[in-house]
C-alpha cells in the first residue's frame, strides 16, 4: 500500500448523487415552462448536458456560455424559445437546495479525516452551487479546501486547473496525492495529466477507455479505505 498524504475528491457522481438532483431540478424547470417531466424529456436534457460539459472539459466553450446555451438548445428542440439565463437561474435555484449523498460518502470522508489525510475537493461547476451543496450535505466540515473550476479559471482535466490546486495545497507534492472520481475524461484523465495517482469510482462496473488508465478502480466507496 502506497503512503498518501493528500486526497483529492470529486463531488458530483462521487460524493453527491448529481443524477438524482439533476432529475429533480430539470423536472421543476420543465413544469415551470408548461411541460410534463417524463423520462424521455429528462433523458433528452441529460444528453445535451453531458455533451455540453464534455465540450467545456475540452476547453471549447466557457462555463457561462455552456449553462445558458444548453437550455436554449434543449427547449428549442421542444419548440419553445426561452431565455437561457432565466432558465439557468431557475434550475440553479433548485439545484442549490439539493445535496443527496452517495451511499458511504459521509462515512468515507469522516474516516479519511480521522486518519489525518488532507482532503481537498476538486470539482467542475458553479462556485456558489457547489459550496451550498457541500454545506447542505455536511461534507464541507471534512475538507481542508474546496477548489471549483469557476474560481480557478480552468477546469478538470486541464493541467492549469491542477496547477491552481497545487499552489493552494501546503507543501503540495503530486507523488503523495491520489484523486478519487467517477469521470474518466474529467477526473482520471486530469489526474494523469497532473502526475498524480487516480482511483476510478465505477459503481456500474462499466468498461474503461484504453488510453485512460486509473491506478485503481472501485465499485463501492467503502473499498477506497483499502487503497489508502
Amino acid at each position: 500500500m502506497k503512503n498518501y498524504r493528500n486526497i483529492l475528491l470529486d463531488v458530483d457522481g462521487t460524493l453527491l448523487d448529481f443524477a438524482a438532483s439533476e432529475k429533480m431540478g430539470i423536472a421543476r424547470v420543465l413544469e415551470y415552462y408548461g411541460f410534463t417531466a417524463g423520462e424521455e424529456l429528462l433523458h433528452r436534457y441529460h444528453k445535451i448536458n453531458v455533451a455540453a460539459w464534455a465540450a467545456f472539459e475540452r476547453g471549447e466553450v466557457t462555463k457561462e456560455r455552456l449553462v445558458n446555451q444548453r437550455f436554449e438548445d434543449y427547449f428549442g428542440q421542444l419548440g419553445l424559445q426561452v431565455d437561457g439565463e432565466e432558465a439557468e437561474n431557475l434550475y440553479r435555484s433548485f439545484l442549490d437546495q439539493s445535496a443527496i449523498l452517495i451511499d458511504g460518502a459521509a462515512e468515507l470522508c469522516k474516516y479519511l479525516k480521522d486518519k489525518g489525510y488532507g482532503l481537498y475537493v476538486v470539482t467542475n461547476g458553479t462556485s456558489t452551487t457547489q459550496y451550498k451543496r457541500l454545506a447542505l450535505s455536511g461534507l464541507d466540515i471534512y475538507m481542508d479546501d474546496i477548489f471549483v473550476s469557476e474560481d480557478a479559471g480552468s477546469q478538470k482535466p486541464l493541467k492549469e486547473y491542477f496547477d491552481y490546486c497545487f499552489a493552494r495545497i501546503p507543501d503540495a507534492d503530486p507523488k503523495d496525492m491520489i484523486l478519487l472520481g467517477d469521470s474518466l475524461t474529467s477526473d482520471i484523465r486530469g489526474g494523469l495529466t497532473a502526475g498524480i495517482d487516480t482511483c476510478w469510482y465505477n459503481p456500474a462496473g462499466t468498461d474503461g477507455q484504453g488510453d485512460i488508465r486509473p491506478n485503481y478502480m472501485i465499485r463501492h466507496l467503502e473499498e477506497f479505505k483499502k487503497i489508502v
